[in-house]
């Protein structure tokens, strides 16, 4: 199996933030498709009905923060806003951007433990987790944010899936969505900022199996020279099945499931399982 690049490594500074902003402005379904846009609007309904009392925000891996700002510009204002991502500039952009009446943004590097937060006392935690489960190993993340979590406490997370009951073939019908020209001078950066440099080389991309779930799915693209491969990006792209496992596995319970036309992405409403007595 080849070594993989850490996921921080393609967000790690502004110029690499700049140009995965260039990938999501011309290639992301999210910018492109009407419906994918809808369905990260659709958990407000259930969620006016439960933030009735003060909450605070938390956007993990947040991005330039767009998707979040989306719901939460339809929702009562937060109380308290963090915003962290791996890239400080863009976490800076998304706490502009999300409504609150205290705010703030940091560098959180999710491959990692989850540091303190200092979230204000006594309100009800809202976590979001958009666009971050393909790039990381799903089931350590959600351990850790389930753990993190009181009772109470929503999370809402997005997948991008593979279509259909088989991820294999699910995820090679996407695979145009990847292996693209702003994809790939996003990815071509970041090899060339990778410290220790990597050999000269080229970009394939495919479709592979996860070395940790064997039976889950994943786009790679592979920096492929002379001395051997590395992984630059890996995509994991499961079923709609495989994420409720998950849910059930790190001791979650799903309140809602939202899911766009094509069956390529959903949208998670998860809280803590109660404890049995």
């Amino acid at each position: 199996m080849p070594q993989e690049l850490p996921a921080s490594a393609l967000y790690s500074n502004p110029g690499l933030g700049r140009l995965w902003r260039q990938v999501h402005l011309n290639c992301s379904p999210f910018r492109h498709r009407p419906s994918v846009r809808r369905l990260y609007l659709r958990p407000a309904s259930i969620l006016r009905k439960i933030l009735t009392t003060p909450y605070s925000l938390v956007a993990l891996g947040c991005a330039d923060g767009t998707k979040e700002s989306l719901l939460f510009g339809k929702l009562p204002k937060p109380s308290y806003v963090l915003a962290a991502d791996t890239n400080l500039s863009l976490a800076r952009q998304a706490s502009r951007h999300l409504p609150a009446h205290k705010k703030t943004f940091r560098k959180i590097d999710l491959s990692n433990s989850l540091p303190a937060l200092h979230l204000p006392p006594f309100t009800k935690r809202v976590f979001t987790l958009y666009g971050v489960l393909p790039n990381l190993d799903p089931l350590p993340l959600l351990r850790r944010l389930a753990r993190r979590m009181n009772r109470g406490d929503l999370l809402l997370f997005s997948a991008n899936l593979a279509p259909g009951q088989k991820g294999r073939i699910g995820a090679r019908r996407v695979l145009g969505q990847y292996d693209n020209l702003p994809t790939r001078r996003w990815l071509e950066a970041a090899v060339l900022r990778f410290r220790p440099r990597l050999p000269p080389g080229r970009l394939v991309f495919g479709v592979f199996r996860d070395p940790r779930q064997v039976a889950l799915a994943r786009v790679e693209a592979r920096w492929i020279t002379t001395q051997g491969s590395r992984i630059v990006l890996a995509s994991r792209r499961p079923t709609k099945s495989q994420v409720e496992k998950w849910i059930s596995r790190v001791g979650l319970r799903k309140l809602a499931r939202f899911l766009e036309p094509r069956g390529e992405e959903g949208v998670w409403i998860v809280a803590r399982r109660a404890a049995r007595r």
